[in-house]
């Protein structure tokens, strides 16, 4: 919990969030609390994880994993097939003041290695939207695949990078 205000931090300054304190803290506490009923479940740990720096363990950002679902028939130049496929998903936020330095990417392949050498997943995937060319350019350094999705909804799929696990560590 001492995490609370770099997370009411990140929150506002990455996705425009006004939250009172109650609502950030509930947050913060179904995030704590989901890290160990995932584990005790042995599902994988879907969840925000805080980005620091080395040495002085300044906050800048946060990276996670997460369900999400993606119409692969409609970006695979079927339109009118909108169903959607779940995925475990790669997402990345970094702080303003800290942005084009590398760190998203960092992160973003630390989340890989784990997913792959650890979780031993097939395939992991990242989705954004049409203008956030910064997050497209992270998901290419990280190796992945992007497809545009000819379908308006859901909007925070517009653009899809999929990388796939081919036996690396």
């Amino acid at each position: 919990m001492r995490d609370l205000d770099d997370c009411r931090r990140f929150r506002r300054e990455v996705f425009g969030l006004q939250e009172q304190r109650e609502t950030a803290t509930a947050w913060l506490r179904w995030t704590i609390d989901s890290y160990r009923e995932l584990a005790n479940l042995s599902q994988p740990p879907y969840a925000d994880y805080a980005l620091e720096l080395l040495g002085s363990g300044e906050f800048i950002g946060s990276v996670g994993i997460v369900p999400t679902v993606v119409p692969w028939s409609a970006l695979d130049g079927d339109a009118s097939d909108n169903r959607l496929s779940p995925e475990v998903g790669l997402f990345w936020g970094i702080l303003p003041a800290y942005r084009r330095r590398g760190y998203a990417s960092e992160a973003g392949q630390a989340l890989v290695g784990f997913l792959f050498g650890t979780l031993n997943l097939r395939q992991a995937v990242a989705t954004t939207e049409h203008d956030n060319i910064a997050s497209q350019k992270t998901m290419k350094r990280l190796g992945m695949t992007l497809y545009v999705n000819p379908l308006s909804e859901p909007a925070w799929c517009q653009v899809v990078g999929k990388l796939e696990n081919a036996g690396r560590d």
